[in-house]
């Protein structure tokens, strides 16, 4: 239909932050650490978008041109009953937890967003349906044909619960192939066809000729895991990664070999802590996680499971470090 898709980046909202599936009020940013935030989107989006026909905003330039007066007159068109309408909000305040004034101006600079773009249609998860909507009433107070609001479902982690990085449970667009089929290996059963459904591109026909085989027993769990981390990293690393990953997570993980190649990390004969030594790998990305996956048992050097964070260990040449299932590194010295 002729439409230019618009990409906002929230770099004047973000340093407030959006409380749309927050049960307690979230601390407001520094622009420092939302220009950190924002780094490496357009990497990302570039695995889905042409970037050549996408256009950038970043949502200061109207936002931070507004003044207390605009702000004044932007509130007037909204209630406190409205707002204590979004469940989070109604929660926290029935539960007697803080809600922030500047929570509560959040949908109205994410629905001005609509009005200094003249947007037709916007697209939001199902959590960001009430500031959605905001973008409609303002655009109908400054004379504009209201957006359409188009909303896909929020999908869990690997886990079940939210998407979390704190949890480890996130698999994102810019995971490396191996990351990528590993990942989709390993959630539950129950999110395998909502996964499927949202985040790949399997013909409808071809999916529900699937669910219907996994829910008469006839497919095995495993078998559309496997079809599920095909279809994701096909999608952002190309058929021949996906194979290669298919059959590296069989070898690795599977048959429970060691894979072919791996990377080659050169240390000093210097005596270091089991976490440290986990990030001096980069086989973790930070010494939280690092210290979590040792205590669940997860490092593993030259075959000898090591479950204490403190404990010490000297890196030799042709020392072999396991993280976890799949993640691997072999020491130079």
């Amino acid at each position: 239909m002729g439409h230019i898709i618009l990409l906002v980046v929230g770099d004047f909202t973000g340093q407030i932050g959006d409380s749309s599936d927050k049960d307690a009020q979230r601390p407001m940013l520094t622009p420092e650490a939302v220009r950190g935030n924002m780094a490496g989107y357009q990497a990302q989006i570039g695995k889905i978008l042409d970037l050549n026909q996408v256009e950038f905003h970043y949502n200061s330039t109207w936002l931070a041109a507004l003044g207390f007066q605009d702000v004044v007159q932007l509130t007037s068109h909204f209630t406190v009953a409205q707002m204590l309408e979004r469940e989070n909000f109604a929660l926290r305040y029935q539960s007697e937890k803080p809600i922030g004034l500047h929570e509560l101006l959040y949908p109205l600079m994410q629905g001005y967003d609509s009005v200094a773009l003249k947007t037709d249609v916007e697209l939001g998860g199902t959590d960001q349906i009430f500031n959605l909507m905001a973008g409609r009433t303002l655009q109908r107070v400054f004379d504009q044909e209201p957006q359409s609001v188009l909303t896909n479902r929020l999908i869990e982690g690997t886990d079940g619960r939210k998407m979390s990085t704190s949890w480890g449970n996130v698999i994102t667009i810019l995971d490396p192939p191996d990351e990528q089929y590993g990942k989709c290996m390993s959630i539950k059963d129950e999110l395998i066809f909502i996964y499927l459904e949202a985040c790949t591109d399997m013909p409808m026909s071809d999916l529900e000729q699937a669910r219907e085989a996994f829910e008469r027993g006839e497919l095995h769990p495993m078998e559309a895991k496997k079809r599920l981390a095909w279809e994701i990293v096909a999608q952002y690393h190309g058929a021949e990664e996906a194979q290669e990953a298919a059959e590296r997570f069989a070898q690795v993980v599977q048959r429970k070999e060691q894979p072919d190649e791996m990377p080659v990390v050169r240390l000093a004969p210097s005596p270091v802590d089991a976490v440290t030594l986990l990030c001096q790998c980069n086989l973790v990305s930070s010494k939280s996680e690092g210290r979590r996956l040792i205590e669940q048992g997860g490092l593993n050097v030259d075959g000898l499971r090591i479950t204490d964070p403190n404990q010490t260990v000297v890196p030799v040449a042709g020392m072999i470090i396991k993280a976890g299932k799949r993640k691997y590194a072999r020491l130079e010295i």
